[in-house]
């Protein structure tokens, strides 16, 4: 299991501003939680979640699976219980809830968060501040995108326009990236998502290899590749696309079974589609 760093934090400015956005109803009838995750952390990347558009009422999960170790003060610790005390920076008129009634989690236990409502918040890019209380024989208090668990909410402000990419290289500084004048990316998520058709990848779940088949309006060298629901990538190559009809094999050779995100794209522009790999 990979040991994830948190920094002890001092964070009372947040406690204050944050649980106005909490629903107040979590429980098991809010949200199911997923059964396939293998690795801790949050699913799908902020680019696979689709943007909040304005004056629409938004249901919106994320999945997550808890830790098992941390390393703290020079030394690894195993979660016991890990509390999601707040999630602060959500669009306004949005709050979330979890499927356990207390938002506790024991070691390696699964769960989702929900998100909903209705916001009028500026179209942008909005960076969620989680604050957890780990149980790891003592209470510590920690801010999670300080191990670098970041994690994103788009907001669009009608559902025609161009969705653009998260701004990763925004992970440590603003929290929220207006899109007013930006224009569509020239060569942008938009662009590339219009210019495929029908993309399906069979079988999924897949065992030993799965063909991606699509047909593309451009031509060009791009790049695919295979990331865990950490963002590390498993496995990446560049193919040649050509307009028409197109398809690509996944060799699984010896990346080990659980959840993936096959991307297919060209720079910061991409078009994620989620897989399962059996044993």
């Amino acid at each position: 299991m990979k040991k994830v760093i948190f920094t002890l934090l001092t964070i009372s400015s947040l406690y204050f501003t944050s649980s106005a956005q909490y629903c107040g109803n979590s429980g098991p009838s809010v949200c199911t939680p997923p059964t396939n995750l293998t690795q801790p952390g949050l699913s799908p990347p902020s680019d696979s979640l689709a943007p909040v558009i304005d004056n629409i009422p938004t249901t919106t999960t994320i999945e997550f699976k808890n830790f098992n170790t941390i390393a703290f003060g020079g030394q690894t610790l195993t979660i016991q219980s890990l509390k999601i005390d707040t999630i602060s920076n959500l669009p306004s008129g949005l709050c979330w809830a979890t499927n356990k009634a207390n938002n506790t989690f024991t070691n390696q236990e699964a769960g989702c968060i929900q998100v909903t409502g209705t916001t009028q918040a500026p179209a942008g890019q909005y960076k969620l501040y989680i604050i957890v209380d780990a149980n790891v024989g003592v209470a510590i208090t920690t801010n999670a995108d300080a191990a670098g668990l970041h994690y994103y909410v788009r907001v669009d402000s009608n559902a025609s326009e161009c969705i653009h990419p998260v701004d990763t290289l925004q992970t440590q500084a603003n929290p929220f990236i207006s899109y007013a004048g930006l224009a569509c990316p020239g060569s942008g998520i938009n662009e590339i998502e219009s210019s495929f058709a029908n993309m399906s990848v069979v079988p999924n779940p897949f065992t030993n290899q799965a063909v991606v088949s699509f047909t593309s309006v451009k031509g060009g060298m791009m790049t695919e590749k295979l990331t865990n629901i950490l963002g590390s990538e498993v496995y990446k190559r560049e193919i040649e696309v050509k307009v028409g009809e197109n398809s690509t094999v996944i060799e699984r050779n010896s990346i080990p079974a659980g959840v993936y995100f096959y991307t297919l794209g060209s720079g910061r522009s991409m078009v994620t589609k989620r897989v399962v790999i059996n044993e």
